[in-house]
């Protein structure tokens, strides 16, 4: 940090403005762990980086700032998890900062234990004809907020956001991907796939913007949802905003149950009806 504290000071919260909301503004006023992953120009990180946490606290205001500079590339791996299961709040913010023809790769687990409340919010901007593949996989706490934003700023640039989401008991997740065009020829792929049980609950919720100097530009974004129990509950809020006549965007999300005939054909081969079931989840 202390090699790069101008870069740091640069960068640290500025895709996040505290003002927006009040959780990004107590997340900036109690800010407790911070990790900067820098990768310079022209450098590619052949191995990938993983962060590992361990939640044994009942509060954690964790912070990810990622620059990537000119033609570098950059694999990322988080996996945060509980250490006890004892009652927790836990703040994370993720800004990444790709230049010009880079790629970043960003995977994120989260197995945080059943009493936690979880507010994540990441963020990437990314340059000419960089690109970010987001994967945010959502399994534990008791609450999740999660966003992911990207902002396409440089002409060519690419995002593909994939979410993976698995709720039971009274688990509820609030989850957002965004997907914002402010230059041409900018491409963009939101898909999420998930699987509810118990009185579980999800809304989710997508947007592709494209802005009105964005033309020739390719927006598209799918959610399927799996519900397995008669008191669980989804719902899909796909939106798109265009603002330039000369580009290609769509989306489309399914809420449904399982297929009886295909339970039917697990049964028939052997299967119980919890392997039928499991079977069937991780074919969808």
């Amino acid at each position: 940090l202390k090699n790069h504290e101008n870069l740091l000071k640069e960068k640290f919260m500025t895709t996040c403005v505290p003002a927006i909301e009040k959780f990004t503004a107590l997340h900036n006023a109690f800010l407790n762990n911070l990790i900067l992953v820098y990768v310079p120009k022209n450098v590619e990180a052949k191995v990938p980086i993983e962060i590992i946490t361990k939640v044994n606290s009942k509060i954690l205001f964790d912070h990810i700032l990622i620059i990537a500079e000119d033609n570098s590339k950059l694999t990322l791996v988080e996996d945060i998890t509980s250490e006890n299961n004892e009652e927790a709040y836990v703040s994370k913010i993720v800004e990444i900062f790709a230049g010009d023809n880079a790629k970043i790769d960003y995977s994120n687990l989260q197995m945080l234990n059943k009493k936690t409340f979880n507010f994540t919010k990441k963020r990437a901007l990314t340059e000419k004809n960089s690109s970010i593949n987001w994967l945010d996989c959502c399994f534990g706490s008791q609450i999740t907020l999660s966003e992911v934003t990207t902002n396409l700023n440089g002409e060519g640039a690419q995002a593909n956001n994939y979410g993976i989401f698995f709720g039971n008991a009274d688990q509820q997740f609030d989850l957002v991907a965004n997907s914002i065009h402010n230059s041409p020829n900018t491409f963009s792929d939101i898909f999420a796939k998930g699987a509810l049980t118990d009185s579980s609950k999800c809304i989710y919720r997508g947007l592709v913007k494209i802005q009105k100097n964005a033309s020739n530009s390719n927006g598209y974004q799918k959610e399927d949802t799996l519900l397995l129990s008669p008191d669980a509950a989804a719902d899909s809020i796909p939106d798109l905003e265009i603002d330039n006549s000369d580009v290609k965007c769509s989306h489309g999300a399914t809420i449904g149950r399982i297929d009886r005939e295909k339970m039917f054909y697990l049964r028939s081969r052997g299967l119980n009806e919890k392997q039928a079931t499991q079977t069937y989840v991780k074919g969808f």
